[in-house]
């Protein structure tokens, strides 16, 4: 489809709409892989783009809006954004099938850094922009309302039950386990880990220095940045740039 059809100007796929070139067999990329799974993985990293949106527009926006920014997000917004980066479009890494010619810019995104994350925060970002703060968001002065978390046990649930998640997203986007597959995905589970913990200590320790006490919607956040952070590079980068990485998460968070 869009996403992994043959190129038109390196823009959308063309070809294998309704994924009618993928059969028991059919062997799409060359790896003994028929695609089935792929398809699934994908339906994944689109649903995921679009709950970043989501909580961008929490609590003022109708039902209505999110199912049609999420029709628009889902079939058109995230696969063009996939076929650059990974399907063969302009920003791919290596040869494009019929336009080998063409020169790679050589972008790495292992497991959705910038195909996901940066897609649904800046879609995120203009949601925000359209609808507007939350009513309580700003004082008489403009100045913005300090607003509590509410719950934080279920902060904490939800913030483990997503890390625990990002290890099928990152781990998972080898998509195999033969060969050197599962060392691929055990290193992107050992950054991903480090990363993650790297950008939760320090965000701890920057909400006790910036609020004078320890605040766990601040570390939360920050270690959610780390695990966005890490997501391009996980396969690719070693331990200590992983706790790098996790550091300048956190800061940037901040």
């Amino acid at each position: 489809g869009v996403a992994f059809g043959d190129t038109a100007g390196r823009f959308l796929g063309t070809t294998n709409f309704g994924m009618r070139d993928i059969f028991n067999g059919s062997e799409v990329n060359g790896w003994g892989d028929d695609g089935w799974a792929h398809w699934f993985f994908q339906w994944a990293f689109a649903g995921t783009a679009s709950t970043i949106v989501s909580g961008s527009i929490a609590e003022r926006t109708k039902l209505q809006a999110y199912l049609a920014y999420t029709v628009v997000m889902t079939s058109f917004i995230y696969p063009v954004a996939v076929h650059w980066v990974w399907g063969g479009g302009f920003l791919s890494m290596g040869p494009v099938s019929g336009i080998a010619s063409m020169s790679s810019n050589g972008l790495l995104d292992f497991a959705g850094s910038g195909v996901v994350h940066v897609v649904g925060g800046i879609s995120g970002l203009v949601g925000a922009v359209i609808v507007g703060p939350r009513r309580i968001r700003f004082n008489d002065e403009g100045k913005p309302n300090q607003l509590d978390h509410a719950n934080s046990t279920l902060l904490s649930l939800g913030a483990f039950i997503l890390w625990f998640g990002w290890y099928g997203f990152n781990c998972g986007s080898t998509m195999q386990v033969s060969g050197n597959g599962a060392n691929v995905a055990s290193k992107a589970a050992v950054t991903t880990t480090i990363a993650a913990g790297s950008a939760c200590f320090t965000s701890t320790i920057l909400a006790q220095i910036l609020t004078e006490r320890f605040d766990i919607a601040l570390t939360i956040n920050g270690l959610l940045g780390g695990l966005v952070a890490i997501t391009a590079s996980c396969a690719f980068v070693d331990p200590w740039m992983a706790a790098f990485i996790g550091l300048i998460a956190a800061l940037v968070y901040h």
